[in-house]
C-alpha cells in the first residue's frame, strides 16, 4: 500500500508545480523564466532539499542557488545585501532569523496562493513571512521500557522523585531553542513555570548539548524519558514515543521573499511552489510537522494545529540574562 501511494505521488508530482504556478499571475512565471535563477538563503532539511530543488528546476527552468549556513551567518549576509553584496531572493529560517531581517526592513509582504489554507492563527499579521513547519517540544519516552500509562503525563510530573536522574534534558544554556522553550513555559504553566524548571534542575537530569544527543541514551533504554522534539518518534530508529498533551510549545519555520529581490518573480514563484502540496509532502515524509492542510503527515491523527502554541522570541538581553541563570542551575 505504501509503495502504491508513493508511486501515485510520483505520477502526479509533475502536475503539482504547474498547478501552484497557475495560481499566480501568468506574468510571474514568464518573469521568473527570464530571471533564470533565485538565490536562497537558509537551510531546508538536507534530505528534502535536493528533490524539492530538482522538482522546481525541472518544472520551471529556474535554477536555485542555496547558501546553507547558521542563523548568525544568514543574518550577517542578508544585512550585507542592503549594501549591494551577497544579494538574496528568498530566505528560510526560524523566528530569530526572520525577526532580525524583518526589523531591518528586508522582507516583502507576500501572500502565496498555495498557503491560503494554512492555519490562520499561525500566519504573520502583515504576511512578510509564511510559516510552513512547527517544531514542537514534548516529553519523549522509550516505549520498550515504559508504557504510555507509566510515562509522565505533564511537565510537572517530572518533579516526582521516581524521575530523579531518570530523564534527559538539552542544556538551555547551550541550546537556544531549549532556552526559548523554558521561557515560554509560562504560556502553559502560568507564573509557576520557574518553580517547575527549578524543580527539574533539582532532579539532576542528564543534560545534553542538544536534543539529537539524547537519542542514543533514550533508545538504548539507559534513561527512559527525555524533554525533546516530538518529531523524534518519526525521525530516529528505535523505541521512541511521545506523551500526548493538550498543547505543545513550538518553534515555527518560515519562508519569505526579500524586499527588492534581484529576481522578484522567481522568488515569488519558488515561495509559492515550496508551500504547495508536493514539496510539503516530501518534508512530511521525513517526519516533519508541516502546516499544509492537504498533506498527510504522521502527526495528523494525534496532533492538531490548534494544539500548537507558537513560542515568542525573547529579546537578546533576556536571552543573555537567562543563559547565565540556566548555566548555574544546570551545571
Amino acid at each position: 500500500m505504501n509503495r502504491f501511494r508513493m508511486g501515485l505521488l510520483s505520477l502526479i508530482s509533475l502536475a503539482l508545480p504547474a498547478a501552484a504556478a497557475a495560481a499566480l499571475p501568468p506574468a510571474t512565471l514568464d518573469g521568473a523564466k527570464r530571471e533564470v535563477e533565485i538565490v536562497l538563503y537558509g537551510s531546508i532539511p538536507a534530505q528534502a532539499y535536493k528533490p524539492i530543488r530538482d522538482l522546481f528546476e525541472k518544472s520551471t527552468g529556474v535554477r536555485v542557488s542555496n547558501l546553507r549556513a547558521g542563523a548568525d551567518e544568514i543574518i550577517r549576509r542578508a544585512v550585507d545585501a542592503k549594501t549591494g553584496d551577497n544579494l538574496f531572493d528568498v530566505v528560510v529560517g526560524n523566528e530569530l532569523v526572520m525577526s532580525a531581517l524583518d526589523k531591518k526592513g528586508l522582507l516583502e509582504s507576500f501572500e502565496p496562493p498555495s498557503a491560503q489554507g494554512y492555519p490562520r492563527n499561525l500566519l504573520h499579521p502583515e504576511r512578510r513571512m509564511t510559516p510552513w513547519r512547527a517544531i514542537a517540544f514534548g516529553i519523549n519516552f522509550n516505549s520498550h521500557r515504559l508504557t504510555a500509562d507509566q510515562a509522565p503525563k505533564k511537565w510537572a510530573d517530572l518533579l516526582d522523585p521516581k524521575w530523579k536522574r531518570r530523564f534527559l534534558l538539552p542544556n538551555p544554556a547551550l541550546h537556544a531553542p531549549t532556552l526559548q522553550f523554558f521561557l515560554n513555559l509560562e504560556k502553559l504553566l502560568g507564573p509557576k513555570w520557574l518553580d517547575v524548571v527549578e524543580g527539574w534542575a533539582k532532579q539532576k537530569p542528564r543534560v545534553t548539548r542538544d536534543p539529537g544527543e539524547e537519542i542514543p541514551t533514550l533508545t538504548s533504554g539507559e534513561i527512559p524519558v527525555s524533554i525533546g522534539y516530538i518529531k523524534d518518534k518519526f525521525q530516529f530508529a528505535g523505541p521512541i514515543d511521545f506523551v500526548r498533551m493538550d498543547k505543545y510549545l513550538a518553534s515555527l519555520s518560515f519562508i519569505a521573499v526579500a524586499r527588492n529581490a534581484p529576481h522578484p518573480n522567481a522568488a515569488r514563484l519558488f515561495t509559492d511552489f515550496f508551500l504547495g502540496p508536493e514539496p510539503q509532502q516530501i518534508l512530511a515524509n521525513l517526519g516533519e510537522y508541516v502546516l499544509h492542510p492537504d498533506v498527510d503527515d504522521r502527526f495528523r491523527s494525534e496532533v492538531t494545529d490548534n494544539q500548537i502554541v507558537p513560542m515568542r522570541l525573547p529579546a537578546a538581553a533576556e536571552r543573555e540574562a537567562w543563559t547565565k541563570k540556566f548555566r548555574e542551575m544546570f551545571k
